[in-house]
């Protein structure tokens, strides 16, 4: 095990996604929840894919 010390941070997905909502709307923007839970699972595969996150 390394010596490095990572911290974690739990969000709130529901939180996240009505944050994504209403800064989307702010631009004149309206997207669906599903379509905001698939843009943001595809992020999180990349950046699991790049090693810049794991998963846990």
């Amino acid at each position: 095990m390394s010596d490095n010390k990572q911290d974690v941070q739990v969000l709130d997905f529901e939180e996240l996604l009505k944050f994504i909502e209403l800064r989307l709307a702010s631009k004149g923007m309206r997207v669906g929840r599903n379509e905001i839970i698939t843009i943001l699972q595809a992020e999180e595969a990349f950046l699991i894919a790049k090693g810049v996150i794991e998963e846990v």
